[in-house]
């Protein structure tokens, strides 16, 4: 192996993997992560552009703008998605020599978001986006906007029915049937995923549904990490890399997240690493960009006729994993799981929010006339806002017909509105602005 890298240096190229990282980077007193020997750091036996070839997210520092995730209360200083939804957690994958980090990071995310949201507990297939995903490329990378475009119009197929064969740079043909065994059913969240622009809003994410992607940039000594929380140091960059963020922390006053990686699981930490946030190494530039995640629940459809929806309850899938005595310690369980945490309960905990005033009844409204110049929105921004972009504007638009683009015709906001959506939007709304 050290012949490996010798014979490369020789040839010009500068590998990544070198003594000479290890020895000042744990040599370094003031170093919070150590770096693992060249004999045994599996890269060694890599070539310079095959490590390159692993960095397949492009547009790492790219952001985005779609809707941003529900507020959860106060954020703690530290939270780790593993301990806090263990029956999510699934084995770390590799993607060997292949750059579809873009595309395991991506399928891993929402096979944990639709676990916590009660949507199903299937992993889901990264080959299927590497193979079936015609806006990114395959084993020569992928963007994070592409990808969950992809997932929002497409869904996933599981591991199980699309497993993967692109490890050794190979790109396999779209399959029209499981090449593998079990079903096809494809999966993607089921209202259109969000874009979380913010340290913060990455927080809330996880917090609410388990897992986030991200981006970062990688460099040379990054392929030599072992343990701890990394920064960067030295050497040169390398690429984008796109991983799945389930945490973080704080180690005296520095700020790190808690990583899945997908270079298996006997890689750094068990197959995950720490690192610190951007603001403290704007060379990594780790989670500058945001993130993307599917953070919100299905909608329900109620049935015809449509009862009235509750006006307190559980809105997350994992409220049922806790107890009544847990909500006053973890303050972020307490505005999605009202009903768990007591809050709908006659005589409340003193930790309950205060109820939001019941909403007005709607009229029902006569068919709509022509707009007035004047056409504008009769609920609040809040309100049309969240219509827009659940796509509701069809069922209960009328009352936002400037958002909704009505204004020239009305009725394309429909006719009727239906007070059980309505409603439902309306409590939504009320719990995630306490």
């Amino acid at each position: 192996m050290i012949g490996f890298i010798l014979s490369a240096m020789a040839a010009g190229d500068k590998h990544p993997v070198r003594q000479s990282i290890v020895d000042r980077i744990n040599g370094n007193d003031a170093s919070m992560w150590k770096a693992v020997t060249p004999e045994l750091n599996r890269f060694a036996k890599l070539s310079l552009d095959e490590i390159k070839g692993m960095m397949g997210l492009q547009d790492a520092t790219k952001n985005s703008s779609r809707s941003k995730p529900p507020q959860v209360g106060n954020v703690p200083d530290s939270f780790d998605g593993r301990e806090e939804f263990g029956s999510c957690q699934k084995s770390i994958m590799d993607q060997a020599n292949c750059g579809s980090c873009w595309a395991f990071a991506a399928a891993e995310t929402l096979t944990t978001n639709l676990c916590v949201l009660g949507q199903g507990n299937p992993v889901l297939s990264p080959q299927d986006l590497v193979s079936c995903d015609t806006a990114d490329h395959g084993c020569n990378g992928g963007s994070l906007l592409n990808v969950w475009d992809y997932i929002d119009s497409n869904g996933i197929r599981s591991d199980e029915c699309v497993p993967y064969t692109s490890g050794d740079g190979t790109e396999e043909v779209c399959p029209a049937v499981c090449t593998g065994s079990g079903s096809s059913t494809r999966h993607k969240c089921p209202v259109p995923s969000t874009s979380l622009d913010s340290d913060l809003a990455i927080q809330q994410a996880v917090m609410t549904t388990g897992a986030v992607e991200v981006g970062f940039s990688v460099y040379e000594d990054f392929m030599n990490y072992e343990s701890g929380i990394y920064s960067h140091q030295e050497g040169q960059y390398l690429g984008g890399h796109a991983v799945k963020v389930v945490g973080w922390g704080k180690h005296f006053s520095t700020f790190y997240w808690i990583v899945q990686n997908s270079w298996g699981p006997s890689w750094g930490e068990d197959g995950f690493f720490r690192i610190v946030n951007w603001h403290d190494d704007m060379n990594s530039s780790f989670a500058i960009a945001g993130g993307h995640a599917c953070v919100q629940g299905p909608t329900p459809e109620p049935p015809t006729p449509a009862p009235t929806p509750p006006t307190c309850n559980d809105i997350a899938g994992y409220c049922s994993d806790y107890g009544k005595s847990q909500c006053a310690d973890k303050s972020y369980l307490i505005p999605v799981c009202l009903d768990t945490c007591g809050c709908c309960d006659a005589y409340k905990p003193s930790y309950c929010p205060s109820p939001s005033p019941s909403p007005s009844p709607t009229p029902s409204p006569t068919p709509s006339p022509s707009p007035s110049p004047g056409c504008t929105d009769i609920e609040s921004k809040d309100y049309c806002d969240y219509v827009v972009s659940s796509d509701y504007c069809g069922t209960i638009g009328s009352n936002c017909l400037a958002s909704c683009g009505c204004c020239d015709d009305p009725s394309a906001c429909g006719s009727s509105i239906n007070h059980a959506l309505h409603t439902w939007v309306k409590n939504v709304l009320s719990l995630v602005h306490v």
